[in-house]
């Protein structure tokens, strides 16, 4: 009985033994394993998204040539300043090539916008020509350089091949500040020191 009993006792200090091996050894690193595994999921996330972030970024630079190119053509066609002699001159070199006879060019104070960041410029246009002369009116303004848009037109015949025409035009700028007594300039009066 007694060696049964050293074995019980034996088996059961090897057990005891084993559990405060697990307990202390193999728990712990049990833990620090959950632990690294969660670190390397959330290290992988990590990467995932400045790998994302690092596409966009090569992206950005592969395209800049382009992007800045629509940049300066869309700053050609609607310019930081109202530039009323430089309208003037674009809509009479395109009736020059249209073949219009323009007997006036009214350009009125530039509005800003309500719906965005630019200020609109209307131009009233009066003058004869063709039918066929005012269609390629029509034409070169709405390809000129400068964001243009014909927004009304009235004919009314006076000779046999003649036409008398009014119209409007609009231009835009992106001069917030372009209104009345701008050139452009600020609407809002600028205080002046000691003044």
């Amino acid at each position: 009985m007694e060696g049964r009993r050293a074995i019980i006792v034996v088996g059961a200090g090897a057990a005891i033994l084993a559990l405060i091996l697990i307990f202390f050894l193999v728990l712990p690193k049990m833990g620090q394993v959950t632990e690294a595994e969660q670190e390397l999921e959330d290290t992988t996330a990590e990467q995932q998204v400045l790998q994302a972030r690092l596409n966009a970024l090569e992206q950005a630079r592969d395209e800049a040539p382009l992007n800045e190119a629509t940049i300066r053509r869309i700053e050609q066609q609607v310019p930081p300043t109202a530039d009323l002699s430089a309208v003037i001159l674009f809509l009479r070199n395109a009736a020059s090539v249209a073949g219009v006879q323009v007997v006036s060019l009214t350009p009125a104070t530039p509005v800003a916008s309500t719906t965005g960041g630019f200020s609109t410029i209307s131009v009233s246009a009066s003058g004869e020509c063709s039918y066929f002369a005012m269609v390629k009116y029509l034409h070169e303004i709405e390809t000129l350089p400068r964001a243009a848009t014909v927004e009304a037109v009235n004919l009314t015949p006076t000779e046999a091949s003649t036409l008398s025409f009014t119209a409007t035009i609009t231009l835009y700028t992106s001069d917030l500040s372009a209104g009345p007594g701008s050139e452009p300039g600020p609407t809002e009066t600028v205080a002046v020191p000691g003044g």
